[in-house]
């Protein structure tokens, strides 16, 4: 889940290589179209889109209050040009170069680009991607050592009933399947029992914070991969604790 949060967060990282530069008023079409027609011939720089006053108005209307643009009269959002950099220039430093560059440039009154976000994901991607997959390594290590020494100590108390079994004339596969039949209801009844619990607290968790219920799209697919690898996973030590068990057996008898 922490993984999944960190790719849907570097995702949408892409859109914060963004640099908004903003005319000082109203321009006439030639002027538009030259300044326009420069930019795009900039390095690093993939589109350039421009924005019309009353479209910023509008688009500022959209996610904010009106309320805000009670306190002036008039529209107070200036027309402005968006650049955004190409995939191979996106990163912090670029960003930097190129806002530094239109501001020098004096055609614009101001020019904006969230540098300081990017530098703070930049700084914290390694870590992002790092530790929940070595976390998610070391669970499921963790995991399969407790399966696998919760099956050897069933085996263990029933080694006389194995012994016999296999004295018996018991072939390998009917020894096995009780054990690996086990192991299977087991993984799948403890995993589901606590995706289950998992699924309840995030479905709260969700509706008390709906920014974290606009994140959990697609979960179920993870708690189902979750319960059929923690019941394969059951399964298959539950199988080769056993075959051991008897190989063992084997040998000594040899």
């Amino acid at each position: 889940m922490a993984l999944g949060g960190a790719k849907r967060l570097l995702s949408a990282e892409k859109t914060l290589y963004t640099v908004e530069a903003f005319l000082p008023g109203e321009v006439s079409k030639d002027s538009l179209r030259h300044i326009q027609d420069k930019l795009s011939h900039l390095k690093h720089i993939e589109t350039v889109q421009f924005v019309s006053a009353d479209s910023a108005l509008a688009d500022f209307r959209r996610h904010f209050s009106g309320e805000m643009l009670d306190l002036v009269e008039g529209n107070p959002i200036p027309p402005f040009f968006r650049l955004t950099l190409d995939e191979e220039s996106q990163n912090p430093v670029e960003l930097e170069n190129v806002r530094l560059a239109l501001t020098h440039e004096g055609t614009f009154e101001e020019v904006q680009a969230p540098v300081e976000w990017t530098e703070r994901i930049a700084a914290w991607k390694f870590k992002m991607i790092f530790w929940p997959i070595f976390i998610s390594v070391m669970l499921l290590i963790t995991l399969a050592l407790i399966i696998r020494n919760s099956v050897r100590l069933s085996l263990l108390s029933r080694r006389l009933l194995v012994e016999n079994m296999k004295y018996a004339g018991g072939s390998t596969f009917f020894i096995q399947f009780p054990f690996v039949m086990q192991g299977i209801m087991q993984g799948f009844i403890g995993s589901g029992l606590s995706v289950l619990l998992l699924a309840v607290f995030l479905n709260s968790l969700g509706r008390m914070i709906p920014i974290i219920g606009a994140n959990l799209t697609g979960i179920g697919i993870l708690f189902v991969g979750v319960v059929a690898l923690v019941t394969l996973l059951s399964a298959y030590f539950s199988y080769l604790t056993v075959r051991g068990f008897l190989l063992a057996k084997r040998n000594e008898q040899d």
